[in-house]
């Protein structure tokens, strides 16, 4: 009887935990992915894709396996998520009504010793493969007319462009926000912040010396509109690379966080994410063990139950 009390107990704990657990799910409402380095334990649970310019796609736990062809490594590529994000959808309401983004913000340190590396959000869903202009396209600016894709501080080159799709003859669409480290200037390599406003539309990155808090002045502060532009409303997110090394072996920390979109309906016909996962990203692991805790609990009361002799 002492231990079905001491159960009641642990539950009111586990449950108290889950109301604080709710009430931010709900005030966050968002997603988040976080990378502390790309490496055979981050990626065995196949949530990164490998892309390189021989239209080969492999799951990026393979990249670490010694038998894998270490030509792919060294290969002109992408390192993305696997699951696609949503990025914008159509106006709800009247005809005509304007598209709704979803804000993001991203986060990443490039070590000392890194080469240029990009930050992107292929909106085609798929890299733009054998295309003569490069991979990334274009680094023509996102930016409005009149603004400055490019700036550049002691630590690092930051360059906004765009994405191009399927080739010459699509649309330059989506995001790449490329980062050239100084290499002599911080010797601890350089952390950035990369935030996308989408009810101001715009788009700031920050740099600072790895370790160092985020400056309050923006390196680069420039409009940006990623809905429409017969691009899909889900993209790819993930890193450009001059090879596919060269973003295992220089970012570091990769943590990215974006808004979910949802209709009026709650779900607007998409798939949703399970629960579980939706209280772990935005919560964080405490609270998400509380809640496997209290099933565990309760599937523990019903054996216990179950098991007893009735009286």
């Amino acid at each position: 009887m002492q231990s079905l009390y001491n159960l009641y107990k642990m539950m009111l704990v586990v449950l108290a935990l889950l109301g604080v657990a709710t009430a931010a799910a709900a005030a966050g409402d968002v997603v988040s992915y976080s990378y502390p380095a790309f490496n055979a334990t981050t990626t065995r649970d196949d949530s990164l894709v490998a892309a390189t310019n021989a239209s080969i796609l492999t799951t990026a736990r393979l990249l670490f396996d010694p038998d894998f062809p270490h030509g792919f490594n060294v290969s002109e590529g992408f390192l993305l998520l696997s699951g696609d994000i949503d990025v914008w959808r159509d106006g709800v309401g009247s005809a005509g009504a304007p598209a709704r983004e979803a804000s993001f913000n991203t986060t990443f340190t490039v070590v000392a010793a890194a080469s240029p590396v990009a930050f992107v959000v292929l909106l085609d869903r798929y890299p733009p493969l054998l295309d003569q202009s490069g991979l990334r396209g274009s680094n023509v600016s996102s930016a409005a007319d009149g603004d400055d894709g490019n700036a550049t501080n002691s630590l690092v080159a930051v360059e906004v462009g765009t994405v191009k799709s399927y080739g010459r003859e699509s649309p330059d669409v989506g995001l790449n926000v490329t980062v050239t480290p100084n290499r002599t200037t911080a010797p601890s390599g350089s952390t950035v912040w990369i935030q996308y406003d989408a009810v101001e539309h715009r788009l700031s990155v920050h740099v600072a010396a790895a370790g160092e808090p985020r400056p309050s002045n923006a390196l680069l502060d420039v409009p940006l509109y990623l809905a429409g532009g017969r691009t899909t409303q889900t993209a790819l997110v993930g890193f450009f690379g001059g090879t596919i090394g060269d973003i295992i072996v220089g970012v570091r920390g990769w943590e990215l966080t974006v808004e979910r979109l949802r209709g009026d309906d709650g779900g607007g016909g998409k798939k949703r994410t399970s629960w579980v996962v939706i209280l772990l990203a935005v919560v964080g692991s405490v609270a998400g063990v509380a809640a496997m805790v209290s099933v565990l609990v309760c599937r523990f009361v019903r054996k216990r139950r179950h098991t007893e002799p009735k009286h």
